[in-house]
């Protein structure tokens, strides 16, 4: 008889291994699925091995949990969280790993810094989470918590990532615990002559909130980007002088920034430019609610970035900056 999905199955068997290769598990812990129909998906099952997983300790659910395959085995007992996170339509896989590093950095500190660009473009908004017990039963608080990031940790227990597919996820993952082990090793090892990078302050909660991208938001965008020291500096010295699109998918709305050395000399509702982020309306609230990062949004495609990626990132420092004067200008 013919396995159902018997590629997706293949799936799940390498990268279970992967996980307990990489120690991101051990022992009957940790859990993983994938999305093999709009409402069907592959799961491990309750206390199984990922290191040593057998066929049949994957099982096909329905998004009610319900198990299709004819057997007697049950599902991980963190379902919920694996059929919670798949109400994410972008959401392809899901893992639950225990890494090391990451859960002996948040048993012991508070602020993850990013220490690398490239890591930057991808780890943003990471929440961490209180967690009572060995196991997820209250899934309400991750999955508000992946609306920001794809990946959240759950202190003293491991981590829910999540993407398009397993590599993505499980890039995540391995890339959230070797920044969690540079900062260990920080920490450790402090050094007197460290220059910290440029940062903008948070903003208070008292700030004047704005309609988003009403006239008087965008104004206030502009007053923010071309009043910065820094961006006068890096705009002149990288030549910035280019144009970035913002679009909001729901209302079909355009919002052109015209940039010349850096200094943004208008703002028009034309698509012509030579860089374009798009998304919905409720990832625009929530990157001027100072809760998405722009950059790692587009990484985890939350947002959709079109442009010459070699270019942007030539004038990353700029745009960083740009993004973070942002959080001054919040929207309601």
């Amino acid at each position: 008889m013919k396995t159902l999905y018997k590629d997706k199955r293949d799936e799940i068997l390498f990268w279970a291994k992967e996980l307990a290769n990489r120690s991101f598990v051990c022992g009957p812990v940790g859990n993983i699925s994938v999305r093999v129909d709009k409402d069907k998906f592959l799961v491990t099952t309750h206390n199984a091995y990922l290191g040593y997983l057998e066929e049949d300790e994957i099982v096909l659910i329905d998004k009610s949990g319900n198990v299709l395959d004819k057997n007697d085995s049950k599902p991980t007992s963190e379902l919920a969280l694996h059929l919670g996170a798949y109400k994410f339509e972008e959401v392809n896989a899901v893992i639950h790993a225990h890494p090391a590093f990451t859960t002996a950095f948040y048993s012991n500190f508070k602020n993850l810094e990013i220490n690398n660009f490239e890591a930057r473009l991808y780890l943003s908004n990471i929440t961490a989470l209180e967690q009572d017990g060995p196991i997820v039963t209250n899934v309400k608080p991750v999955l508000k918590a992946l609306e920001t990031s794809n990946i959240v940790v759950l202190k003293r227990h491991g981590i829910v990532s999540i993407g398009s597919d397993f590599k993505q996820a499980f890039s995540l993952t391995q890339m959230l615990d070797e920044t969690c082990k540079v900062n260990i090793a920080l920490q450790s090892n402090p050094q007197k002559d460290k220059v910290d990078l440029p940062k903008t302050d948070d903003p208070s909660e008292e700030l004047k909130k704005y309609k988003l991208f009403s006239k008087e938001h965008i104004d206030k965008i502009v007053s923010l980007v071309n009043n910065d020291s820094q961006i006068k500096e890096k705009g002149k010295s990288l030549d910035l002088t280019t144009r970035l699109a913002i679009k909001v998918d729901e209302e079909n709305k355009v919002y052109n920034f015209h940039f010349n050395k850096g200094n943004i000399d208008k703002v028009t509702n034309d698509e012509t430019a030579e860089f374009a982020i798009s998304g919905s309306i409720v990832y625009w609230r929530l990157v001027f609610s100072r809760k998405l990062d722009p950059f790692a949004a587009t990484t985890q495609r939350k947002l959709k970035l079109k442009g010459d990626m070699a270019k942007l990132s030539r004038w990353y420092a700029p745009f960083n900056r740009i993004f973070d004067l942002w959080k001054l200008a919040p929207a309601e």
